[in-house]
């Protein structure tokens, strides 16, 4: 602050014109000493008082949604709404910043799923609140400017009045003692009236001085009243400047600095001092505003280094939040460290609390943007999780349907294949969350489990039954041997009788084929008539028995006497090419006819097949 700023008004004195009871001698004195006591009335800016106490600005940054509101709530009940401007606004923008920040994040979601932007609603209750009462506040606002610009014209028009009552006073009646009085009322009376419009301000504070100049020149026989008044202001700017020399004692302080404020208003105020004392007591006023503002200084270095150090914290937290996602977790298990990690960060930046910077709104943004892009990263990997999730259940669920559709299945074999490759495939399907992973599981098991069982209890039956079926064949055999065979019919019973004893056995069924043959050698006939008749009478019983095992093992049989017969065939046809085209060569001829031979029996064979495929039908 500078001299002009400091410098107090002083109000002149004079004489009148003319004083009958003054000689000519005493006039040139008294005129003398008016020349010797004139003060020089400064213009003031009337359109300013000092300021009330500047309240602190709460950490907003620190308390969530709710708590905001009801602190800007607080204090909307408690002050006037000028006062709080700084607080309302600092929460209503900190509020703002994170519901824009949730309905951006809610609106990102929506349009990620698909959602058509013309369709996005997001409700926010407490953004509806924060209008009410932001409404409410503003109302009160603006009739606090309105009421005050009434105020001002209303200060006006009274100090006006003052100034024409000052000017009056000269010529009214009454003695001096009473005019001093009664401009000493007018005078408290402009003190109290208060601010007037700040176009009008110095005009008016101009007029006012103007006319006390003439009203003190006026008062030319009342200097003993002017010195006692230049005293007591005396007195009063020595006990202000003591009060801040006591208080630099104690440090510097926001107190210390408002009490100079106040005193800087106040001295403009006060009035004028002694001549003697006039620089003197300026100096001394001047000294003490130097040495405040050299403990301010050093204050707001200190207050600085400790927000920078605040500042590069919360740089920190944010650099830490933004390394969360250079390298990103490729598991659930690594996303859930990492938000461990993203609220320890949270907590941190908290902790720090709110800083008094300019760079405070920058850092508080790059937070937001931080968190902002970890959640959406987060967010994309668990999208795609879910999808590969729900791809993974349903090819779980193909694998029920199709554990549910063979497990009452009678074709074991083709059953046990099919689910065994189904379990092999559910290892493969990859994760889904365990408490639904868990029920498919379990339903899959289940149907696998419902087969195998009856699988390994048909088998165990299975195999008893065709352990006495052996014993049974056994024993035919022994009967067999000791008994005689006359003719084809006996032979067909037999060989149906074998044959409804079921369970095929390759040895038991080869020994009997031998057998039977053996039997029946003595009566002339030709194999390829007698395997024909067997081999019918064998499948007949087979079919009459709907023993599947056996025909299976019959169809089986052609199957690989026929792969065997024509195999030979392509080798002896091979072989002959070796003979060239000798005529005569017995090797050639002996050739030949084992071609024929195998011809033959390939013949015989795709007879059998087609006889055993009508004797299904």
């Amino acid at each position: 602050m500078n001299q002009e700023e400091l410098k107090p008004e002083e109000v002149q004195q004079g004489t009148p014109a003319q004083i009958e009871s003054v000689t000519e001698e005493t006039t040139e004195t008294v005129m003398q000493n008016q020349e010797d006591q004139v003060r020089t009335v400064e213009a003031e800016e009337d359109h300013e008082e000092p300021k009330e106490q500047k309240l602190n600005i709460p950490d907003f940054d620190a308390l969530d949604l709710d708590q905001s509101l009801s602190v800007i709530k607080d204090h909307i009940g408690q002050f006037p709404a000028h006062r709080i401007k700084g607080i309302v606004e600092s929460g209503r923008s900190r509020m703002l910043r994170e519901l824009n920040a949730q309905q951006a994040e809610a609106k990102e979601k929506y349009l990620a799923e698909g959602g058509n932007i013309i369709d996005f609603r997001y409700d926010q209750p407490i953004r509806k609140e924060l209008g009410a009462v932001y409404g409410g506040y503003r109302d009160a606002l603006r009739k606090h400017y309105s009421d005050l610009e009434a105020q001002l014209s209303s200060n006006l028009s009274t100090k006006l009045e003052i100034i024409e009552k000052i000017k009056a006073l000269p010529t009214s009646e009454g003695s001096a003692k009473e005019k001093y009085d009664a401009f000493k009322a007018l005078r408290e009376q402009w003190n109290n009236t208060g601010l007037v419009p700040k176009a009008e301000a110095r005009n008016v504070w101009a007029n006012f001085n103007h006319h006390v100049d003439n009203f003190f020149n006026f008062l030319r026989l009342a200097y003993d009243l002017i010195d006692k008044e230049y005293q007591n202001n005396l007195t009063e700017k020595i006990a202000m400047i003591e009060e801040l020399e006591a208080m630099i004692e104690g440090g510097a302080s926001a107190e210390l600095f408002r009490t100079l404020q106040k005193a800087h208003s106040r001295w403009k105020k006060i009035g004028p001092v002694p001549r003697e004392q006039k620089d003197i007591i300026w100096d001394r006023f001047k000294a003490v505003t130097a040495k405040v503002h050299e403990q301010r200084e050093q204050y707001n270095e200190v207050l600085k280094a400790q927000n920078d150090a605040k500042i590069a914290a919360k740089r920190a937290v944010v650099e830490g939040i933004e390394s969360l996602t250079k390298e990103l977790p490729a598991k659930h298990s690594g996303w859930q460290k990492a938000s461990k990690e993203l609220n320890q960060f949270r907590e941190q930046f908290k902790k720090i609390g709110f800083v008094k910077s300019e760079e405070n709104d920058a850092v508080w943004e790059d937070y937001k943007v931080a968190q902002r892009e970890f959640n959406r990263l987060k967010n994309a990997f668990y999208k795609e999780e879910k999808k590969a999730h729900r791809e993974n259940i349903e090819k779980k669920r193909a694998l029920i349907e199709l554990a549910n559709s063979w497990k009452d299945s009678d074709d074991f074999g083709a059953a046990a294949s099919a689910l065994k490759k189904a379990q092999a495939d559910w290892k493969r399907t990859g994760y889904v969350p365990k408490k639904e992973g868990d029920k498919l599981w379990e339903e899959f098991r289940g149907a696998c489990n419902h087969f195998f069982d009856r699988m390994n209890g048909e088998r165990k039956a299975r195999e008893k039954k065709v352990s006495a079926a052996n014993k049974a064949k056994e024993a035919k055999l022994a009967e067999i041997k000791d008994a005689s065979v006359a003719s084809i019919e006996d032979a067909v019973s037999l060989s149906e009788e074998w044959g409804a004893m079921g369970a095929p056995n390759r040895k038991l069924d080869a020994q009997f084929d031998a057998l039977l043959e053996d039997k029946l050698s003595g009566l002339g006939l030709e194999k390829s008539v007698l395997e024909r008749t067997l081999f019918e009478a064998k499948v007949k019983a087979l079919v009459e028995a709907d023993d599947q095992q056996g025909l299976l093992a019959q169809r089986s049989w052609i199957r690989e006497e026929t792969d065997k017969a024509k195999k030979e065939l392509h080798q002896l046809e091979n072989n002959i090419a070796f003979f060239g085209n000798a005529k005569g060569n017995p090797l050639l001829e002996a050739a030949q006819q084992n071609i024929e031979n195998q011809k033959a029996r390939v013949e015989e064979l795709t007879a059998l097949r087609k006889l055993f495929n009508s004797l299904l039908k």
